[in-house]
């Protein structure tokens, strides 16, 4: 690459019979102005200089200028290309001095600080060909992708609450010094029920839905429909049913993985009245997870049994949309869903998902009711 030339001066017929030269500062930023001085002897004004660099391609003549009075001169201009630089007057060249420059790196954290949530690490690297990056958090690190604009983006562990440390550190290729950028973060865990309101509730919505729970809305409100999807998380997970979220459930999110059928094959319902949930599993995996109430006297029967016969709409008994599957025993939505067994041993579901249920799963579809 060669840097912008400077007009020379008037020269002289001396000869000169040393050239001191340096470069301030000495590692540079890429881009940022750096400055080639030193001194010509004998002291003579309007010395003719070169400024002369070997950036791969052998020395090129990059600029010239005259000496001042003492015998000094210097080159200012944006550093661009690592390599050998000299400086050489009539008579006299410098000793060579190998330029290394620093890349520019920028770093930015953006996301939703919850656990659990989509969390990144995003910058540039300029020039982008100088090195590679790593993305150290703790004792753990990630090679990280470039494009080929330099740009980057990496995605940052967020399995529970606390503050962090990201360290984007740069390994050079030859021409180029070390560097890094650090940014903390604080991954929250704010206490929310129903009624919350904001970026939180959203991350919350998120993960619930990326865990397959079902939620009506993502929609940073903490509505009916995100109490009962976090019920259906405290139960799937055992523990305590109270449809609010605090650190152990937002630590619990930050870890959790999408939970495992029962029976890994094929297109079913599952329904668990131990943890008093329900599964919808296609091709053996669960895509849906929905909280469920059963027989309060744990009359709802276990075993394998097939949808017989459909009823849609709201019957007498305030059964909605019943999907039945074993004599009056039925998979419905109901006004009351609490978080124990207190039906008359039908499943029953939140209102606003029984007819997307009923919708999904046609008569002789298998249901699987068992304790955990």
């Amino acid at each position: 690459m060669v840097l912008a030339l400077f007009l020379a001066g008037p020269g002289t017929a001396s000869a000169a019979t040393s050239v001191t030269f340096g470069i301030t500062p000495t590692t540079p930023v890429y881009g940022s102005a750096a400055t080639f001085s030193g001194a010509v002897t004998p002291a003579v004004p309007g010395e003719l200089v070169r400024l002369i660099a070997d950036t791969g391609a052998g020395y090129t003549v990059l600029g010239s200028t005259t000496t001042a009075a003492n015998g000094t001169y210097a080159f200012s201009m944006a550093a661009t290309a690592p390599g050998s630089y000299a400086a050489q007057a009539p008579g006299a060249t410098s000793p060579a001095v190998v330029l290394a420059l620093r890349p520019r790196l920028t770093a930015r954290i953006v996301g939703l600080p919850y656990p659990g949530s989509r969390l990144v690490v995003r910058g540039r690297l300029t020039p982008a060909t100088s090195g590679a990056l790593t993305l150290r958090i703790g004792t753990r690190s990630w090679a990280v992708s470039l494009r080929p604009d330099g740009n980057y983006s990496a995605r940052l562990p967020t399995p529970h609450g606390g503050r962090h440390t990201a360290r984007v550190t740069f390994a050079p290729d030859p021409g180029y010094a070390v560097t890094q950028v650090s940014r903390r973060y604080r991954i929250r865990t704010p206490y929310l029920a129903i009624g919350s309101y904001g970026r939180a509730v959203l991350a919350l919505e998120r993960r619930l839905r990326d865990l397959r729970y079902s939620v009506r809305h993502v929609n940073k409100f903490f509505g009916v429909d995100t109490y009962e999807a976090v019920l259906a998380f405290q139960k799937v997970h055992w523990m305590s049913r109270s449809g609010h979220v605090g650190s152990k459930v937002w630590n619990k999110l930050g870890r959790a993985a999408i939970p495992k059928a029962r029976h890994p094959r094929g297109a079913h319902i599952e329904v668990d009245k131990t943890r008093q949930v329900l599964f919808e599993v296609r091709r053996g995996r669960v895509v849906r997870v929905i909280h469920v109430s059963t027989g309060a006297t744990g009359n709802t029967p276990i075993g394998r049994w097939h949808v017989y016969w459909k009823q849609a709409g709201l019957n007498s008994h305030g059964m909605y949309y019943s999907l039945y599957w074993f004599r009056g025993f039925a998979i419905h939505g109901y006004a009351s869903v609490p978080a124990w067994p207190a039906s008359h041993g039908c499943v029953r579901i939140p209102m606003w998902l029984a007819p997307g249920l009923y919708s999904r799963w046609s008569m002789g579809s298998t249901v699987y009711v068992y304790y955990s």
